[in-house]
């Protein structure tokens, strides 16, 4: 074998030899890479305080476990409230149109919404002591709120009352419904503030 041809086929050999030699370097390098990784683990979980109890998925709360509609009573303030404040502020509106224009649709219309209104402010008021229970606390705007809608729903019998008969009160009814009015626009302002805080218009 001449030189040449022992070079050619050593150079060969080599070529061979290479992609072998990567080839087998590469999982050598990950199986020493596994073994550290799985180190890191080891101690992590050794690290880990035994007092700490492993979080648990969060449970439902006390709602989900009572009763369907078991707190019914006591959520019904925010939804009965709308119809004393649609009912008494459209029986104080005919009643102005009635005291304007003199028309008997007015008058009937501003008697059913008075009598109404009355009934469910009173009821309005009752499911307002439900949602907040014997509690007497809170700031001044729960204090308006609470002693307003109190007297408003304590005044509420007696809306309808002169309403049944406000042909022979109709200057009485007039200035229970323009009182109801202002303190329900009021209410209004209050509830508002008390439900998405100071200064709600501006936020």
């Amino acid at each position: 074998m001449t030189k040449s041809a022992f070079t050619l086929l050593l150079a060969a050999i080599a070529l061979l030899v290479q992609p072998a030699t990567a080839l087998a370097h590469g999982p050598e390098s990950h199986e020493e890479e596994k073994p550290a990784a799985a180190e890191l683990v080891a101690e992590a979980k050794e690290d880990a305080s035994p007092d700490v109890a492993p979080a648990e998925p969060s449970e439902p709360g006390p709602a989900a476990h009572s009763p369907e509609y078991a707190n019914l009573l006591n959520n019904l303030h925010p939804a009965t409230v709308h119809f004393p404040i649609a009912l008494l502020l459209f029986a104080a509106l005919a009643e102005l149109l009635f005291a304007a224009r003199g028309t008997q649709r007015m008058r009937h219309a501003a008697e059913i919404a008075a009598i109404a209104g009355g009934i469910t402010a009173s009821l309005a008021a009752l499911f307002g002591w439900i949602h907040t229970g014997i509690w007497l606390g809170g700031d001044g705007a729960m204090q308006w709120h609470r002693w307003l809608g109190t007297g408003l729903g304590i005044a509420g019998p007696l809306i309808a009352w002169v309403a049944l008969s406000a042909g022979e009160r109709r200057g009485a009814l007039r200035v229970l419904l323009a009182l109801s009015a202002l303190i329900l626009l009021a209410q209004g302002w209050l509830g508002a503030e008390l439900g998405h805080g100071a200064g709600h218009l501006w936020q």
